[in-house]
């Protein structure tokens, strides 16, 4: 468990201030509706107190109560995320953020990554999202084969894609037929197909958005990641405060999905971190086999993971993995925000 998920009491407050003082630099900016419903959220959840914003100091002078360094790594971590909350003095925000790690004496990649992103840079996000990418979706070098291998149609395996035609005998409540499930709801070719890169390159991070009980909308990508970063032993600030900036405001980290406006939810963001950080088994580790499980029923396997119920987006067969927008290239919205160089599949 990640240190900011044991905090309580007047930390936690000093924390929920000091991340005020990002949101308003200090006093100098206005607090809009979501900045205080995040507050709200992450005081709930991460550290189970009460808070009302309003109350809350408008400056860094408490930063000196948290002493322990990699506390404050995971406060600047977790703050990454703030100044893409809206539109409005991003990169003013992503400055105060900075200036808090000054205090500290910390110089963070993800701190610097923050600020580089509003300004148009994600080489440093980019380098801290590959550093996660062997918990989240295998080895690196692996995922780039798999989809370099899937533009001339060489990434199928017959021996998978079988795997998954046995899997959809199964029954409706496994963890196999499921997956089957999460790969019709969205128009997926099931793994193993040959020129289906997202498919086999990202078949973990499916598995994952399976386990945790999220789906494939703007939303469930951002909280797949939280309760990811939660669960694991790795660190997925980076590719937090990228999705969030692509799903809330529209600044595009990752060009080969849409991005949105407005999908950031603060409720579910901390219910999924909270969830992760319940959770038993970290089945991110690097090599953790599915195969055994697939055959088990879902929600005996959640069950004895620790993983609850609470919070999941999807909770029963109604709810269709791609969630109400309906499959990823089908979805039409006003909050998609227009952009050259997608590469749907």
């Amino acid at each position: 468990m990640k240190k900011i998920a044991q905090v309580r009491g007047e930390i936690g407050h000093t924390i929920l201030g000091l991340m005020k003082a990002v949101l308003t630099d200090e006093g100098k900016l206005p607090m809009h509706e979501i900045h205080g419903s995040t507050l709200q959220a992450m005081a709930s959840h991460l550290f189970h107190q009460e808070v009302d914003p309003a109350k809350l100091e408008t400056n860094f002078s408490d930063y000196d109560r948290i002493e322990d360094l990699e506390l404050q790594k995971e406060v600047l971590h977790m703050g990454g995320i703030f100044p893409y909350l809206e539109e409005e003095t991003v990169e003013q925000k992503a400055l105060a953020l900075v200036r808090l790690g000054e205090l500290w004496g910390v110089h963070d990649n993800v701190v610097k990554g923050a600020l580089a992103l509003c300004k148009g840079h994600k080489r440093l996000l980019y380098m801290d999202t590959a550093r996660m990418n062997k918990y989240e979706f295998g080895s690196t070098a692996r995922t780039t084969i798999k989809f370099l291998l899937g533009t001339v149609h060489l990434d199928g395996s017959k021996k998978i894609l079988d795997q998954y035609h046995r899997y959809a005998e199964l029954p409706d409540h496994t963890l196999g037929r499921t997956m089957v499930q999460y790969y019709q709801d969205n128009e997926f070719p099931l793994p193993g197909t040959p020129g289906a890169p997202f498919s086999n390159a990202l078949t973990q991070h499916d598995f994952h958005h399976v386990m945790a009980g999220y789906d494939t909308t703007p939303l469930g990508e951002i909280l797949v990641q939280a309760f990811d970063h939660a669960i694991s032993q790795g660190d997925a600030s980076g590719a937090i405060v990228g999705v969030v900036a692509q799903m809330q405001i529209g600044l595009v980290f990752d060009p080969s999905v849409r991005a949105w406006k407005g999908q950031f939810n603060p409720d579910l963001f901390f219910r999924a971190m909270e969830r992760g950080h319940e959770a038993k088994v970290d089945y991110l580790t690097p090599g953790y086999d599915m195969d055994p499980l697939m055959e088990q029923p879902l929600d005996e396997i959640r069950a004895r993971f620790g993983i609850s119920p609470e919070g999941r987006l999807v909770n029963g067969p109604k709810d269709r993995w791609c969630g109400e927008m309906g499959p990823v290239t089908e979805r039409e919205s006003g909050d998609i925000v227009k952009q050259k160089g997608l590469n749907f599949d």
